[in-house]
């Protein structure tokens, strides 16, 4: 038997030669369940060898950050860059741009647009806090200075940069393009929205509420994934999301605290609009921020032409509209 063609990111297969429906559609792919398999099967391969192999060492060298979170990241970024590789190169035969994660996904431009982003939305939230008397500064007489600041900054960044990236690759990379090829942006964004809040399970604090809001960022996060057809500008977003409630505002990041030396904004009661533990991003005060954010972002969407990834012979996929995305297929065939 003759062995079902595998996509390339810029060619057409070979001729489909009959298989089995259950596991190869019309167009010689892999069904979106399989594919699904592989890749999880992949990561959690990568996974567990990363710990094996990989954590008695970083565990040394990283020592020095008093961080045991820096050794996770980096591990779960490690594992999740391998699962791409695998379902990219040796399921799909595709290339890094149609995750979003190409060389395009980093122009300045796209970068700039997560940047603002995420800074605005913390801004916005630690204002409104702020204001409302969400939240309350605290002044510490631990005898640091603005050295301590920058340099506990810095190791939060080291912290929290391959965490942020690696979330960002996995729902929003492989995961993101599988579910929209099979169903359409919208449920691509919806159902990796919901698996975003769900890794947040096990988190400090973690409940009904937090996970609500979380929810929403992932929706949010989605929405920058879509008008910017790029990983990295949701991971930038993400990050200064992230870095400005642990490094400026010194409050708890999804239940996690992190060092706060000079200086630490603490969350009053109620803790349904602050936040309480979990921070800010818990709170009916990032809720309202995320939603408001949402509706400008929709408008602004779309207004914006979808981008698009354009490959060898021509042919181009949209990746920011609702429609199914067109595969490219043997005789004019759509779907996968």
């Amino acid at each position: 038997m003759t062995r079902p063609p595998r996509f390339t990111g810029g060619r057409r297969p070979r001729e489909v030669s009959a298989g089995s429906p259950w596991f190869v559609a019309a167009t010689g792919r892999l069904r979106a369940p399989w594919r699904l398999s592989v890749f999880l099967l992949a990561f959690a391969v990568a996974w567990v060898m990363a710990n094996a192999l990989l954590y008695p060492v970083l565990s040394l060298a990283m020592s020095a950050l008093e961080a045991p979170l820096a050794v996770y990241g980096w591990l779960m970024l490690l594992a999740t860059l391998v699962a791409h590789v695998i379902a990219l190169r040796q399921v799909d035969e595709e290339e890094w741009e149609t995750v979003a994660f190409g060389r395009d996904a980093w122009s300045r431009r796209r970068l700039g647009v997560g940047l603002g982003v995420g800074a605005a939305a913390i801004a916005a939230t630690l204002a409104l806090l702020l204001v409302s008397g969400g939240l309350r500064a605290e002044w510490l007489d631990d005898g640091t200075g603005p050295g301590a600041w920058l340099v506990a900054s810095v190791r939060v960044l080291w912290v929290l940069a391959p965490a942020a990236l690696w979330e960002e690759l996995m729902f929003r990379g492989y995961l993101w393009r599988v579910a929209e090829e099979a169903a359409g942006a919208r449920v691509a964004l919806l159902a990796t929205s919901v698996g975003f809040a769900a890794v947040h399970l096990l988190n400090p604090g973690a409940n009904a509420r937090t996970l609500g809001a979380v929810l929403l960022a992932g929706v949010c996060l989605g929405l920058v994934r879509q008008v910017t057809a790029s990983v990295p500008a949701v991971w930038l977003a993400h990050l200064v999301w992230n870095w400005g409630m642990a490094a400026v505002a010194h409050v708890p990041v999804s239940g996690l605290p992190f060092e706060a030396p000079g200086w630490r904004l603490v969350p009053t009661e109620p803790a349904w609009w602050s936040g309480g533990s979990w921070g800010p991003e818990g709170g009916m005060a990032a809720f309202l921020v995320f939603t408001v954010a949402l509706f400008m972002g929709g408008r602004w969407g779309a207004g914006v032409r979808a981008p698009t990834v354009t490959v060898t012979d021509g042919t181009s996929s949209a990746s920011n509209t609702g429609a199914r995305p067109a595969a490219v297929a043997p005789s004019g065939t759509t779907g996968s």
